[in-house]
């Protein structure tokens, strides 16, 4: 069902996968709408328990797409440098394919809060007090990963 990557020699190891995804700062989520048109989506995430988590708005084009159709991919890339003289990039990446399903109640608060200590750390306190106080005012969606890869060009 998932093709494997093509070239080998930027096959990463599997525990790969899970430290580009705890290191990586944004990814890019790709959903397909009724119109059968791919709508990529750059956004903030947490990889927590083994799936990745993000928040959005109540409403808006990546939502009505999961709601059609709840299977996604999600791309991180860290480490890039422009290798010139091999007319190449350096980089590592992981593409992660699974199905996207909405968060409610203690797990969506976890989700918030993993979302905090990871993206301000230094604000933890006002963090808490925003979700308590905001928490109606979003979403969270759980992609639970189906199959990743690793890939990369190291040297």
């Amino acid at each position: 069902m998932f093709r494997e990557i093509q070239n080998t020699k930027k096959i990463l190891p599997q525990g790969s996968v899970e430290e580009i995804l705890q290191s990586g700062e944004e990814g890019v989520l790709a959903t397909v709408g009724e119109d059968g048109y791919p709508y990529a989506t750059p956004l903030n995430y947490v990889y927590h328990n083994g799936a990745v988590y993000f928040h959005c708005a109540l409403s808006g084009h990546k939502l009505d797409n999961i709601s059609f159709n709840p299977r996604v991919s999600f791309c991180v890339y860290v480490d890039t440098e422009l290798m010139p003289s091999k007319f190449s990039t350096k980089f590592r990446s992981v593409i992660a394919f699974g199905k996207a399903e909405e968060v409610s109640g203690d797990e969506k608060k976890e989700a918030l809060l993993a979302l905090v200590h990871r993206l301000s750390p230094d604000h933890i306190p006002a963090g808490e007090k925003y979700i308590d106080n905001d928490m109606d005012k979003t979403r969270v969606i759980k992609i639970n990963i189906e199959h990743a890869t690793a890939k990369g060009r190291v040297k």
